[in-house]
């Protein structure tokens, strides 16, 4: 079966909103695994560029000043984390989905 881009848009927002890898959920919906990538990464060319800046942790003056901490903005919205905190922890964190 052939799909149109507005099919293709909604087979691949569903398939992020389900508990399902893209190879399961292709399964699932009887759709080739490399034409589900192909469209996908056509859909993800389209998408802008995420609204966050790039973050530059402040100089830590000492262990316990309140100061020494990273704050992202997007928006309205802040979001305060310690200096330290782990890289690989954040980018786990931008990467999940909205």
């Amino acid at each position: 079966m052939k799909h149109n881009k507005q099919q293709w848009l909604a087979l691949i927002k569903e398939q992020q909103q389900s508990d399902l890898s893209i190879a399961a959920f292709c399964c699932d919906k009887n759709i080739k695994v490399k034409y589900f990538y192909y469209h996908r990464s056509q859909y993800l060319k389209n998408i802008p560029p995420s609204p966050f800046v790039k973050a530059n942790p402040p100089s830590i003056k000492a262990p316990d000043d309140q100061s020494a901490r990273l704050t992202l903005r997007c928006g309205s919205g802040q979001l305060h984390l310690p200096a330290d905190v782990s890289t690989v922890w954040l980018a786990s964190l931008m990467k999940a989905p909205a």
